[in-house]
């Protein structure tokens, strides 16, 4: 991190006690309920969905992939299958590169990195999240780069309920595993804080698959007549065993996926992380109808990986070491007034986040002193948006805003030829590059009647590529090289038809995505290329039905195709992204305390990675099951959850060799599995 960021974070820290301390208290209000920040943007889009937190407590899906994957166009992928850790959320097909396609947020704060490593979800607990925003093929403007399949926004709950309350939940389950999460909660008329700890241990599934998780958040916020000062803070350490792949070789007549799936080839490698964030500022509302907001976050993480080599005595293995922070700075006003004499929500603010990425690449841990390279990469990343919701009439509503990002990024890399494993390497010359890119939204809402809606949208969205995408080794010169990449651009047109009773409501959209430039992997020059011309088009579906009084329904499916529009791979689809999705969720109240709920999921087939050509037999489809039962007596809670309840044995990636026909890398998911919980509350 630059450290002039330093005495900048600090001198703001106190410059926003000082503007909280020059509000005036109200001495006489005492019992009147804080005011909370909201924690986003969006919540008036016209193409946001949520999850709130009962429909969260209900569901048996123990992580955050899990349950988003029961959503309509959204599916995850996990390598390990232990706790979410390292999995991703593809949003409308993108496949492998899902994860810098979907944009994830905290609180309205960005996740995704400016790395390829995956946001992680295992160290977001379900227990702290208050809701969870989605939207598909939206974000861009609000929220900027990375919005291209759509934006996931999780608010995690606020401090604010008056009076002291609190949980503590031990859990135990399949794999040796245990679980703790509790948390307190303290408000008054004036102030309100919360914390939150979490732990898991886990043997996981699979040989080297341990996975020992801590996390902990503090909350705490100071209302006043007219603003608020609030601070948020947590912390998480990770370690996790890395088991590899099961390997499928038909022409040697190996297949360890049917006859060793849980086992490893793989014993050394693992992958550590740690890291902390900090978000604090104040808001002020000027009259009922606007609100400002001035907040500034730093979040830094360490990542430490190591790859063995068990085929050559060491020669060919890998240590990374790196650090990543992050700051960043996201005033904005939103405001209500009137516009051509019709009633207005009008947001505008700037983004500017500001990451420094220093990595350490050596042969083992043991040579970490002396590293191969040393990599030094800063980013930064402003961005000027607004955007305005115009109610043009009773029954209809426009939408417009509009996004200008720039993006510098500085790299550098110090080579030492004299180091272990530094043999066939060679230092990267040093990159600066700037690239400038608009997003845009335009979209209309009509309310036909009492039950229907209609919306329509048109949008530009665009993503940039992360460091590790750009330093790579040269095709042709086989030097280790920066490679600047052009900026991905999306454009995409989308309606929607909303019809809702009493006792069902049915959601449908459908949609179409032309691509420009996608980033991507190419396995023919082994190094990542801007793509010829593709496309997404889709439908979604969702209805919810209340059977009878104490019988719900929920059910989803998504039609999604990825496709190569032109070049030598027109007409192919893109890998990794199932054309069939489909959910189906019930929850049956058994008696007042008691309820049983069960949701099953179906993954379509698709192309292994690495198929452009599309030529050989696709990952296979699955289906799996999962149920929970949930009873309460008094403060007490009981829940027990089986996933996998048919014991299914499914993978969801999959690499196919681009040398030996026939022969691919899986990396198993979990057959069945259980883990029972018991819950008590105190108020």
């Amino acid at each position: 991190m630059n450290h002039l960021y330093l005495p900048c974070l600090s001198g703001f820290l106190a410059g926003a006690l000082a503007c909280f301390l020059a509000f005036p208290v109200n001495a006489n209000n005492e019992s009147s309920a804080p005011i909370i920040v909201t924690a986003t943007r969006s919540q008036d889009s016209i193409h946001t969905n949520i999850i709130d937190a009962e429909q969260i407590r209900r569901s048996p899906a123990k992580t955050l992939p899990e349950l988003l994957s029961l959503e309509a166009g959204i599916f995850s992928r996990s390598l390990y299958g232990n706790n979410a850790a390292r999995s991703s959320i593809d949003i409308r097909g993108f496949g492998v590169t899902s994860g810098q396609n979907t944009l994830i947020l905290l609180d309205g704060r960005r996740l995704n990195d400016v790395d390829l490593s995956a946001v992680d979800f295992s160290a977001i607990p379900i227990a702290t999240i208050e809701r969870i925003e989605i939207t598909r093929g939206g974000g861009a403007v609000l929220y900027g780069d990375g919005a291209v399949g759509g934006t996931i926004n999780i608010i995690t709950k606020q401090p604010g309920t008056l009076g002291n309350t609190g949980f503590a939940e031990l859990s135990v389950g399949s794999h040796s595993e245990t679980r703790i999460d509790a948390a307190v909660n303290h408000g008054s008329g004036l102030d309100s804080y919360y914390l939150m700890a979490n732990g898991v241990r886990s043997d996981g599934y699979r040989d080297n698959n341990t996975l020992d998780q801590k996390n902990i958040q503090f909350g705490m916020a100071l209302a006043q007549n007219d603003g608020e000062a609030f601070l948020k803070f947590g912390a998480d350490n990770q370690d996790l065993g890395l088991p590899g792949e099961r390997t499928v070789d038909p022409s040697i007549g190996l297949d360890e996926l049917q006859n060793d799936r849980r086992g490893t080839n793989n014993p050394n490698d693992y992958a550590n992380q740690g890291g902390y964030f900090v978000t604090a500022g104040v808001t002020r509302f000027l009259g009922k109808d606007t609100e400002m907001i001035f907040d500034i976050g730093y979040r830094n993480k360490n990542q430490q990986a190591f790859f063995d080599d068990y085929d050559f005595g060491g020669t060919f293995a890998s240590y990374l070491d790196t650090d990543l922070s992050t700051i960043s700075l996201t005033p904005r006003v939103k405001a209500h007034h009137a516009l051509f004499d019709r009633s207005a929500t009008s947001i505008i603010g700037i983004d500017i986040y500001e990451s420094d990425y220093d990595s350490d690449r050596a042969l083992n841990p043991a040579t970490i002193n002396s590293p191969v390279h040393q990599l030094s990469i800063n980013q930064k990343s402003t961005g000027l948006y607004g955007r305005n919701t115009l109610q043009l009439s009773d029954s209809d509503e426009l939408t417009l805003g509009a996004r200008l990002q720039t993006i510098n990024l500085t790299a550098s890399d110090l080579f030492d030829g004299t180091a272990p494993g530094a043999g066939f390497e060679s230092q990267a010359n040093d990159l600066d590059k700037t690239d400038r890119e608009h997003m845009i939204e335009l979209g209309v809402r009509h309310r036909q009647n009492d039950a229907t809606v209609i919306t329509a949208n048109i949008g530009r969205s665009t993503r940039f590529a992360t460091v590790d995408e750009i330093f790579e080794t040269d095709p042709v010169s086989f030097l280790r090289v920066f490679s600047p990449l052009e900026p991905q651009v999306a454009r995409n047109v989308e309606i929607g038809i909303d019809f809702s009773q009493p006792s069902y409501q049915l959601s449908s959209s459908v949609y179409y995505m032309k691509l420009q430039d996608e980033i991507h992997f190419d396995p023919v020059t082994f190094s990542n290329i801007n793509l010829d011309p593709t496309s997404r088009q889709g439908l979604e579906l969702s209805i919810m039905s209340k059977i009878t009084d104490v019988l719900r329904i929920k059910g989803q499916y998504a039609y999604t195709r990825a496709e190569f529009r032109e070049g030598i791979y027109k007409g192919n689809d893109v890998p990794l992204v199932p054309s069939n999705t489909a959910s189906l969720s019930a929850l049956w109240d058994l008696s007042p305390t008691l309820q049983f709920i069960m949701t099953a999921n179906h993954i379509g087939k698709k192309f292994f990675d690495n198929d452009q050509n599309n030529s050989s037999a696709r990952i296979p489809s699955y289906e799996m099951v999962d149920v929970k039962l949930l009873s309460k007596f008094g403060p007490w809670k009981l829940s027990g959850s089986i996933n996998n309840l048919f014991d299914e044995e499914a993978f969801d990636y999959g690499v196919i060799s681009t040398f030996t026909p026939g022969r691919y890398n899986a990396y198993p998911l979990p057959e069945r599995s259980a883990i029972f919980s018991v819950t008590r509350e105190f108020e």
